[in-house]
């Protein structure tokens, strides 16, 4: 799958955003870095599936705000697809609401349009590698955004879990998906689907946000190589 090994090639990214110069800038940082290149940009979310179809990128920056609507349209659309590139969202407006919203369809990571270059590079890398990158203020401010005692409930509740349940929920906050999460674990994907749903039960979340912070938020161990 796109984005899974960044060691033997370049990071292939493309960039849909509506601001010409943010593009252009985009592109000029990109072909700094030895092991990134930019394969294709689009300003709209039709332009931006075609390009993805022609290009198949490992990494998209998705604009959340475009001209002529949403950038999570676009990371809806991708979310039916057989495979799709990861996607790192970049903003100049992070309301709590548009962010949730985005990670809930797939986002991998946002990164503010102020950043400094080195942080653009490293969230790239980040996401590229299977992690999950949010600034710390909005990881903050995602996260009150449930109760402490919730989570103080849902942490406790971790020793519930069975150990092959607490790997898929360390990948889950790692922000891999079911198919990738069945692929590492050697498992089908179906299986994974169904631990989900008594890993759900169990710690009393929700949906998948919720469970990938409560990972991110208590520090559990990754999964042992098998």
């Amino acid at each position: 799958m796109p984005g899974t090994d960044t060691t033997s090639h370049a990071i292939r990214v493309a960039i849909i955003d509506d601001h010409t110069l943010f593009r252009e800038g985009m592109g000029l940082m990109l072909n700094l870095e030895p092991d990134m290149s930019l394969v294709g940009e689009a300003s709209t979310v039709e332009e931006g599936l075609t390009v993805i179809a022609r290009t198949r990128p490992d990494l998209v920056l998705l604009d959340l705000r475009l001209a002529q609507a949403r950038g999570v349209d676009v990371l809806a659309r991708l979310a039916t697809a057989a495979v799709a590139p990861r996607v790192l969202v970049v903003t100049a407006f992070p309301e709590e609401g548009d962010i949730v919203e985005a990670i809930r369809l797939g986002a991998r990571g946002i990164v503010l349009k102020d950043a400094t270059r080195q942080v653009m590079v490293s969230a790239i890398r980040a996401v590229c590698a299977g992690q999950t990158w949010l600034p710390a203020d909005l990881s903050v401010k995602v996260i009150t955004a449930l109760s402490q005692t919730a989570y103080s409930c849902m942490a406790e509740r971790v020793g519930l879990l069975t150990p092959r349940e607490r790997d898929i929920v360390v990948l889950v906050g790692q922000g891999l998906k079911n198919r990738e999460i069945a692929d590492r674990l050697g498992s089908a994907e179906k299986t994974i689907k169904g631990h989900l749903t008594t890993i759900f039960y169990k710690l009393g979340v929700q949906d998948r946000l919720a469970l990938a912070l409560l990972a991110v938020k208590i520090h559990l161990a990754p999964p042992s190589p098998r």
